[in-house]
C-alpha cells in the first residue's frame, strides 16, 4: 500500500540487496510496479504498485480467500476455531 523505498521493501521481506533489486526489476519489467528517485536521497529508489499491479494482489488474495475457505469447509466452526489459534501460536 502507498510508496515504500526498495531497501525497507528487501527488509521486510527479509531478503539482501541484490535479490531485492533482481525482484524488483522483474516486477518492474511486468509492469507490476514503478519506480522513481527518492527526492531527499536520489540513490534511494521509491517503489509503488501500478494499476496492474493493485489488480494483481487483489486476484491473489481472492484466490487465498476461496482456497482458505475450501480447505476449512469440512471443518466445524469449533475446529477451525481451534485450527487458527493453533497456527497463531507458531506463527
Amino acid at each position: 500500500q502507498g510508496e515504500l523505498s526498495q531497501n525497507l521493501l528487501g527488509r521486510l521481506v527479509a531478503l539482501d540487496t541484490a535479490t531485492t533489486k533482481g525482484v524488483v526489476d522483474r516486477l518492474r519489467a511486468k509492469s507490476l510496479i514503478q519506480s522513481r528517485p527518492d527526492v531527499s536521497d536520489k540513490r534511494r529508489a521509491i517503489i509503488s504498485l501500478t494499476d496492474a499491479g493493485r489488480s494483481m494482489i487483489a486476484a491473489l488474495k481472492e484466490d487465498g480467500r476461496r482456497i482458505t475457505e475450501t480447505t476449512l469447509n469440512p471443518l466445524k466452526s469449533s475446529e477451525k476455531r481451534k485450527l487458527l489459534e493453533l497456527l497463531k501460536k507458531i506463527v
